[in-house]
């Protein structure tokens, strides 16, 4: 081959390829588009079963390849929509569903009656690139635009697959290529070129798609094939893997069990292939592959790997497991899983939305004892190590309550429902993040009072006295904010904003007092901001829980609406005669 002819090839195959890849990559991100936000609850309604989220995996991967596929299960697992023993028939679908792409491509290889051409790719690739550009030009919703897009992406892939036919069909004159190819028969080589191709292009089915063409133009034996796609679908779980770096512990065990299922099914098949091959020889090896025969040895090794696998997915899962244990963290967040908040709910909006507020009363209950716990650690200088232990416990617990409620409110806003029930859900979300600024005010006073004992700082007696018992005003207000809303009575409601008036006052004067206490020395300069942060602190909770009792009175329906303003002032005036010690002296 001349120089001219070396050049002609290398043009035309890369050429072929980046058609091929970027077809690929546009018809697999516009199906995405289409299918949209819809995808994560039809997910949580298949994957419950194995074998259905087998077949969802399957057909995902048709449309959307295989790599795509598992990298959407990493994302999902990594968010906490689905766990990772749901995601393993997933995966396993996912790798059974590529195949499609093969059996497609091997369409060009057919040949014979007119009707037969019809259903090559390359016979009717220019009338479907053709309907998807019209359609592009004249669609006016984005969706249609979409499908046009979806069909353009596939036409230019088969346009790449051809070119990539045509440009290396001289390699069949060429000796030093059959050499090549040769070579590529060892197991060993075949597998690493087949999981290097797949690394480099990112798609096994465009790797095998590739080796389908050189089977088309210039032959490849199956002593190739067999390796490379063995190869390949190891290759393909590297896609998986690089986003699971930047995910959490579950969405690399995802990533893992995408990839233990590949290295375990793929070197299996092979050590158990070539060992009958030594022993009693297997005349299949040397014969020449066609593409049909490429797809459907891709196809049989995936079947075989469904049937085996599926019913072993907990043999999977452990095995992940081994290899990347639960902390003791991650154990407690499983432990403080909300299990009333069930997926299957959204389908009846005003349910879920009652699982909401009884899952708020549980966040309630936990942010309650979370800032006792702090209270009891706040007033004692040497806190041991089990009671930090209990009220980080405690925080992180209220935590997740709070992001678990948030994500079902979002799921359930997404849903159809009448007006009361979306300003219920609506008045439930700003409860929830009420309380979920409560724990984080909480948390950030802790970190502070941690950091300034550690320097060794302290405060007077009397300025202990004084945040102790504002921390008691708090704390009262906070108790009253979580009993009304697990009684649903408005009247506690009213009670919380009663208080709230006198707090403003009182917060006033414990900081004159503190400045008067700076000014004779009584106490440390360095600990103002400290006191300073704890006194905000204490009337930010306070508003929060003013914030919690407005929503109350909203959420609380069916009573009539009473005047309770006498009693509201007689309670008020036993708060303020309560805390009346914190005056300051004239």
């Amino acid at each position: 081959m001349d120089a001219n002819g070396v050049l002609n090839l290398i043009t035309g195959l890369l050429s072929g390829i980046a058609l091929f890849i970027f077809g690929m990559n546009v018809m697999s991100e516009s199906l995405t588009q289409i299918a949209g936000g819809k995808l994560s609850s039809v997910i949580d309604k298949v994957t419950g079963n194995r074998y259905a989220g087998w077949g969802f995996g399957t057909g995902l991967a048709v449309f959307m390849q295989s790599s795509v596929t598992t990298v959407m299960m990493v994302g999902l697992v990594n968010s906490g929509i689905m766990k990772v023993a749901q995601s393993v028939g997933v995966m396993i679908g996912a790798n059974m569903g590529t195949t499609a792409t093969a059996w497609l491509l091997s369409l060009n290889s057919l040949g014979g009656a007119f009707w037969i051409n019809l259903l090559k790719p390359s016979t009717f690739t220019p009338f479907l690139a053709m309907g998807g550009i019209l359609l592009l030009m004249v669609a006016k919703s984005n969706r249609n635009r979409t499908i046009g897009t979806v069909i353009v992406g596939f036409s230019v892939m088969m346009i790449g697959m051809n070119l990539m036919s045509s440009a290396v069909e001289p390699l069949q004159e060429v000796p030093a290529f059959n050499d090549l190819m040769l070579k590529f028969s060892n197991p060993f080589l075949g597998v690493l070129v087949g999981i290097l191709a797949t690394f480099l292009i990112q798609s096994s089915a465009a790797a095998i798609g590739i080796l389908q063409a050189l089977s088309m133009s210039v032959g490849v034996s199956y002593g190739i094939v067999i390796p490379f796609v063995c190869g390949a679908q190891m290759g393909t779980c590297m896609t998986a893997m690089l986003v699971s770096l930047g995910s959490n512990n579950n969405g690399k065990r995802a990533a893992l069990i995408h990839l233990f299922y590949n290295v375990i099914r793929n070197i299996t098949f092979m050590v158990i292939f070539y060992l009958i091959h030594m022993t009693v020889g297997v005349p299949l090896v040397g014969q020449a592959a066609s593409a049909v025969g490429i797809a459907a040895f891709h196809s049989l090794i995936n079947v075989a790997g469904s049937v085996i696998f599926l019913p072993l997915g907990d043999l999977l899962v452990r095995l992940v497991e081994k290899v990347l244990p639960f902390s003791e963290d991650e154990k407690q967040e499983q432990a403080d899983t909300l299990t009333i908040l069930n997926p299957i709910f959204l389908a009846n909006p005003p349910f879920a939305i009652d699982q909401v507020r009884t899952g708020t009363g549980m966040l309630a209950d936990v942010v309650q004892d979370y800032f006792a716990a702090y209270l009891r650690t706040l007033s004692s200088e040497g806190a041991d190590a089990a009671a930090e232990a209990q009220v980080s416990q405690l925080g992180q617990k209220a935590a997740r309550y709070a992001e678990q409620l948030r994500r079902y409110c979002i799921r359930i806003s997404g849903q159809r429902m009448n007006e009361e029930a979306a300003a219920d859900l609506s008045f439930l979300q700003s409860t929830v993040n009420d309380f979920r600024e409560i724990t984080d005010k909480v948390t950030g006073m802790r970190s502070s009072i941690a950091h300034f004992r550690k320097s060794g700082g302290g405060f007077s007696e009397e300025a202990t006295q004084d945040l102790s018992l504002f921390g008691s005003a708090a704390q009262e207000i906070l108790d009253i904010t979580v009993q009304g809303y697990t009684l649903g009575n408005k009247r506690l409601a009213g009670t919380i904003q009663a208080y709230r008036e006198i707090i403003t006052d009182i917060h006033g004067k414990i900081n004159k007092k503190h400045v008067r206490r700076l000014h004779g020395g009584v106490c440390d300069r360095d600990n103002n901001l400290v006191f300073s942060e704890l006194g905000a602190g204490y009337e930010r909770i306070i508003d929060r829980c003013d914030s919690i009792a407005g929503h109350m009175k909203m959420l609380v329906t069916g009573s009539e609406e009473q005047d309770y303003s006498g009693q509201y002032e007689t309670v008020k005036k036993l708060f303020r005669d309560k805390y009346s010690i914190l005056e300051d002296e004239d």
